[in-house]
């Protein structure tokens, strides 16, 4: 009897001198296709599965960067405080020191007029010093909660930000914590603040998740 692929029925071979060969897909490739596509494909060969594994890679990298704005744009939510301690009722287990070091913008001559608008008064927080600040804090800000969210951890305490400039004036942000999980963290958080942290990990774990299944499918396709 011939060996044929379960899901289209063409023959599985070798090839020959005068035949292009059609082998089997990887189990794991099946699988990849079937998790991104959400179906249950049997069997795939090479004459019914490329184009799905190809759409199953445009789909995946989609679904990543959509899930990466989410966190981008949420980053915010996530419950980060500068107290250093915290009520007796409140059950935390500590994950860890996290440190995020921000270096931002250069440039002697914008510096130098951007110095003298602050000493005036006239600081525009969208451009200079105040802007490169800004721009700082928030990156050291994702670095933090990129670093929690990896030990396990749902929040940061003790947080301390220090500023500074460079020989150069650009500015320099340094951010640190301690990464702690807190299983009642709804006695630290309101309520609507703990759903939009929710959200943020769910996006974090789905792009965990398919970060994994990506690369899984690009080793096993390089163990070929």
């Amino acid at each position: 009897m011939n060996d044929v692929c379960l899901n289209c029925g063409s023959a599985i071979t070798q090839g020959a001198k005068f035949r292009s060969p059609n082998l089997r897909k990887k189990p794991e490739t099946v699988a990849y296709v079937n998790f991104i596509h959400e179906t249950k494909y049997p069997d795939l060969c090479e004459k019914c599965g490329p184009v799905l594994v190809q759409e199953a890679y445009s789909i995946i990298d989609r679904r990543i960067s959509e899930q990466l704005e989410v966190i981008q744009s949420r980053i915010v939510d996530y419950p980060m405080f500068t107290m250093s301690w915290l009520p007796a009722s409140i059950d935390v287990r500590f994950k860890g020191m996290i440190t995020a070091n921000v270096t931002v913008g250069t440039g002697f001559f914008s510096e130098f007029s951007q110095g003298f608008s602050d000493f005036t008064g006239a600081v525009n927080v969208k451009s200079g010093m105040s802007h490169k600040v800004n721009k700082g804090e928030a990156a050291a800000r994702s670095i933090l909660v990129e670093k929690a969210m990896a030990l396990g951890a749902n929040c940061v305490i003790g947080v301390d930000i220090d500023y500074g400039t460079t020989a150069n004036y650009a500015a320099t942000i340094n951010m640190q914590g301690t990464a702690a999980l807190v299983s009642n963290l709804d006695a630290l958080v309101h309520a609507d603040e703990l759903a939009k942290a929710h959200e943020l990990q769910q996006a974090y774990d789905r792009v965990a998740e398919l970060s994994r299944w990506r690369a899984g499918q690009i080793l096993a396709t390089f163990a070929a």
